[in-house]
């Protein structure tokens, strides 16, 4: 008797579908999702932060005065700003522009220089 070929999705590991794929169609996707579970993971975090920050005028000093509040505050913000980008580079393709590979890529790589300007901006913005 024949084996039946399953048709049962295979679990990759990250490394090996970045490996095979290396489109900016499949970066700009999984970045997307790393994007998101930074700022899931970062909301409790800066929460915190802003009510420590809002108890008084001195607090609020204190708080934004220290180096790598400022930094998690712009990783924060450049997690948003690429999230943002991406997300709706993401909504456009499923309005159905951008559905051939070279069109998706062109779109991608246009994202990837917008979310670019975007973090660098937030950096000058957050950090100095």
């Amino acid at each position: 008797m024949p084996a039946v070929k399953s048709n049962r999705p295979i679990n990759l590991p990250l490394s090996q579908v970045i490996s095979v794929n290396r489109s900016p169609i499949a970066i700009a996707s999984i970045l997307h999702r790393i994007s998101g579970i930074i700022l899931f993971l970062l909301i409790p975090v800066m929460l915190w932060i802003l009510q420590n920050s809002l108890a008084s005028p001195e607090s609020f000093e204190t708080v934004f005065d220290n180096v790598l509040v400022r930094f998690l505050a712009w990783i924060f913000v450049a997690a948003i700003a690429y999230h943002f980008v991406m997300g709706m580079k993401h909504l456009f393709a499923d309005m159905g522009t951008n559905e051939e590979f070279k069109s998706a890529s062109t779109a991608s790589i246009v994202s990837f220089v917008i979310a670019a300007i975007l973090i660098a901006a937030s950096f000058v913005w957050v950090m100095f």
